[in-house]
């Protein structure tokens, strides 16, 4: 057999051995996770997340929209005020609002600037970040507020406990007979403790 002869016949033995073995399958992709259901795919614009809830809270700076310092105007033109009267009997330069929905128990008094400056709290069902609610005892009041400067007052008959806090701000719990909560006000420390000690309408 020539060389030639010799060279074509092995590149016939080869070609017949490839065409029997069975060809290798592509690797196949390595797996991806799974996107958590409801997430939005690359690429795809992302549905806004919803906003949180506004918390149900009574605090030094009010409740709700009724942040001290909140104008008139602005809650009015927001459908957020209830009753809203002027010229009364008491402290007839200022003007006095209810809340609305949840806060419809919440009493609002702004002076003749338009700013709230104090609100009361008489709903069973808004406490304060601490844990007290209309309702809750003296005793209780001091061992929720034990970390916090507080003072007992006394108007006559009446009874309160101011808490007050670096900001200035404070709250007033006046207590009934049996020495609970009847109702809780928001406002300036100073304010709150002078107006209650004298007896006055806090205008």
């Amino acid at each position: 057999m020539t060389r030639l002869s010799a060279l074509v016949a092995a590149v016939l033995v080869l070609a017949v051995a490839g065409c029997g073995s069975d060809p290798q399958p592509p690797a196949a992709p390595a797996p991806t996770s799974p996107s958590p259901s409801g997430d939005a795919s690359p690429g795809a614009s992302a549905s806004p997340s919803p906003s949180a809830e506004e918390l149900i809270e009574f605090t030094v700076d009010g409740a709700g929209p009724y942040k001290l310092g909140a104008t008139l105007d602005s809650l009015q033109a927001a459908e957020q005020l209830a009753e809203v009267t002027t010229g009364g009997e008491v402290c007839p330069q200022n003007t006095y609002a209810r809340g609305t929905g949840t806060w419809t128990d919440l009493r609002l008094a702004f002076r003749p600037d338009g700013r709230l400056y104090m609100v009361t709290n008489r709903s069973p069902n808004i406490p304060t970040p601490s844990g007290a609610w209309i309702g809750t005892s003296l005793s209780e009041l001091k061992t929720i507020y034990n970390q916090i400067p507080g003072e007992e007052l006394s108007q006559g008959p009446g009874k309160a406990y101011l808490v007050n806090t670096i900001s200035g701000r404070g709250i007033l719990f006046e207590l009934d007979e049996s020495q609970r909560v009847r109702s809780m006000s928001a406002a300036d420390t100073g304010f709150l403790r002078t107006s209650y000690l004298q007896g006055t309408d806090y205008c």
